[in-house]
Parts: C-alpha cells; sequence; structure tokens
C-alpha cells in the first residue's frame, strides 16, 4: 500500500490556515482521509514499514479519550509497577509514534530535545509500548500480521470535543470557539474535485445500467469527513468490529471511570500480569486524577515551560491534563449542537450497537 499525500483545498485550507494561525499547516493524506502536519510525509512510510514485535503492546485511540491515563496504566503493569523508572517523562519510555509530525509546524528549538519518535520507537528495547492516534489504515502493515497486543481506548465523542478543542489551544495554539473546532469536528470538509468527477462518471453508469438493462444499482454515499486526526466515528469503528480478537483489548473511558480497580485487573490479566490487592490499590493511588496532574512526567508541563510564559501556567483552563470528567461536554454544548453529536452517533454506530454513557 501506498500512502498518498495532497494538498487541502484552497478555500478549506484558508480557513485551516486562519484557525491554526500557521500557512499550508495541514495536508490530506489517504487512505483514513484524514489531515496531519505536512511533517507527516517525511515519516509516514516509515511508520507504516515499521518493524513490529510479538512482545509490543499497542496503545491506540483517538487523541482525547484518556489515552494518557491509559499509556500510564498500560506502561506501569508491562513494567511491573517499575514507579521509579516511571519519573521518566512518558515520551522517552512510550513514545507517541507520529509525535515528531504534530509538532512539525512549531518551528521553536525546545521541540529538538523530544528527537525523533519513529526513531525512538524503532531504537526502543523490548517489551516496547507504543502509543498512537491513527487510524487502522494508517498504522504499521506488520501490525495485522505480527498481531502483539492492542489496547484501544473509546469515549464519548461529546466529552472528546471539549478535551480536543483546549488540547488544540494549548498545544497547537487554535484561534477559533468551541463551535468553529466542533464545525471541524463534526463536518470537516465535503468532497474535492476528484470525487465529483467520480461521483458524475458513476451517476452516469447507474442511470444507463437502469435505462438499458433494467439493472439497480445501489447509490454511493459521496459525502465524507475530513478533520484534524480524521473522522473519530470511522477511527473508533474500525477497533470496535475487531473487538473479539484475542490480541485487542477495546476499553471505554467511562467504564475506567466508573471502575478503576476493575479495569486494572482486566488489563492486567490480558497482558499476563498478576498483583497482589495491595499493588493494585498502590497503581490505582499513582493513577488518580490529582497525582495524574502533579506528575511532571504525564502532565507535559516540562514541555509548556518551555513553550509559554509563567503568567499563562496559572491559567487553569490551561493544562495538559485538565478535568477528566464524564459528562463535561453539557458546560459547553447547545442541545442542537449536542444533537448533531447524536445524528453522527446514530449514523455510524446504530447498526454495530456501539453507544457510550453520556
Amino acid at each position: 500500500m501506498q500512502i498518498k499525500y495532497n494538498d487541502v483545498e484552497e478555500e478549506y485550507k484558508k480557513k485551516l490556515d486562519k484557525l491554526f494561525g500557521v500557512e499550508n499547516c495541514l495536508i490530506e493524506v489517504n487512505p483514513g482521509n484524514i489531515l496531519l502536519p505536512p511533517k507527516y510525509e517525511e515519516i509516514g512510510e516509515r511508520i507504516l514499514n515499521l518493524e513490529v514485535k510479538f512482545d509490543d503492546v499497542w496503545l491506540v485511540s483517538y487523541p482525547r479519550t484518556g489515552s494518557t491515563w491509559a499509556q500510564e496504566m498500560v506502561w506501569c503493569i508491562i513494567n511491573n509497577l517499575d514507579y521509579e523508572g516511571a519519573k521518566l517523562l512518558s515520551q522517552f519510555r512510550a513514545p507517541l509514534l507520529e509525535l515528531t509530525a504534530l509538532f512539525g509546524n512549531d518551528k521553536r528549538e525546545w521541540k529538538n530535545a523530544l528527537g525523533n519518535s519513529v526513531e525512538q520507537v524503532e531504537n526502543m528495547p523490548s517489551p516496547r509500548c507504543i502509543k498512537t492516534h491513527l487510524p487502522w489504515d494508517l498504522l504499521p502493515t506488520q501490525l495485522k500480521i505480527i498481531k502483539p497486543k492492542i489496547i484501544y481506548v473509546a469515549r464519548n465523542p461529546k466529552d472528546i470535543s471539549v478535551s480536543y478543542f483546549h488540547y488544540c489551544n494549548l498545544i497547537h495554539d487554535f484561534h477559533g470557539t468551541y463551535e468553529d473546532f466542533c464545525e471541524l469536528f463534526l463536518h470537516g470538509k465535503k468532497g474535492i474535485a476528484s470525487t465529483r468527477y467520480e461521483k458524475i462518471i458513476w451517476e452516469t453508469f447507474r442511470h444507463f445500467a437502469y435505462l438499458f438493462m433494467r439493472i439497480n444499482i445501489k447509490k454511493r454515499n459521496y459525502e465524507y469527513v475530513t478533520a484534524p486526526v480524521g473522522n473519530i466515528w470511522k477511527h473508533v469503528s474500525e477497533f470496535w468490529k475487531r473487538r473479539h480478537e484475542p490480541h485487542i483489548l477495546f476499553l471505554k473511558y467511562e467504564d475506567m471511570k466508573k471502575n478503576h480497580k476493575q479495569t486494572i485487573a482486566q488489563v492486567s490479566e490480558f497482558l499476563g500480569k498478576k498483583f497482589a490487592e495491595e499493588e493494585i490499590n498502590g497503581l490505582i493511588e499513582h493513577l488518580s486524577f490529582s497525582k495524574m496532574r502533579q506528575n511532571p512526567a504525564i502532565n507535559l508541563e516540562p514541555i509548556l515551560e518551555k513553550m509559554y510564559d509563567s503568567v499563562e501556567r496559572e491559567n487553569a483552563e490551561n493544562k495538559f491534563i485538565r478535568k477528566g470528567q464524564v459528562g463535561d461536554w453539557r458546560n459547553y454544548m447547545s442541545n442542537e449542537l449536542s444533537e448533531k453529536f447524536d445524528e453522527m452517533n446514530e449514523k455510524y454506530w446504530n447498526d454495530i450497537d456501539l453507544f457510550f454513557d453520556n
């Protein structure tokens, strides 16, 4: 498979550049039909051809699903609750595979200390804990062949939209409102020139097939979504439909919040680990929201201090780990906007019986 990179349609590009304050900030990447910084073109093929090891553990999710929380849990379980080792910045022990591309539009020198994220993964000793937000189609080809352990974390899209909006404000200098962000999140853009031509050809073929052969050919749906990191509903669906495969564990953030102890036991069993009651309680304490928010190895404060001045760092909203609440979307969404999310949930997930607590 070959990855295709395309410039974003001019009208939509201007909108994105204005919202993120960077010229030519995103390109379209296929398969997956997602938007990523142009830097991804330098590492996309390298990721696709990455050597996958059987004892790898992959943590996959859409952004802002509680994946940082899950990442710390998984790393600690794999490494037998090595809290001393957990003091190392999370990117150096459980790297986000595509981080180099995600920070690609930031030209400041601070990011050089992070190194190349793909190279970090390549050089890590086994067993490796690897995190990614990439959709199924852009993951390493060997992942489908070697089949290492994969833990997928999902969350109610409404809560994700709120958390992702604040994250983009903090890390990517997003200039728009929450409603602007939700417009990207829900709709992105519809159609490009090539798909419009394809539609004309296909509809003409359908017409003649019926006219001369009385054959009814199903109409194609040409509406598609392109938003940063892609369509969340498709992203989640790819793993939900594979959840019964023995090497895949599908977790919901809401279930993790509801019964963290049970989740730790479930993940430990999946990874072939067993801990005493006292050890599990110690892990629960290590993963508590207050501890996570104060932990410089996880909360990105060492990085954020290089990005922002001390006054900005005092802003309560301006944190990588914000609230961790279920249902925070109610503080942001109008009824009309909430209904639009409900429509997308129904469109993509009703037929596959995937639901989230509100």
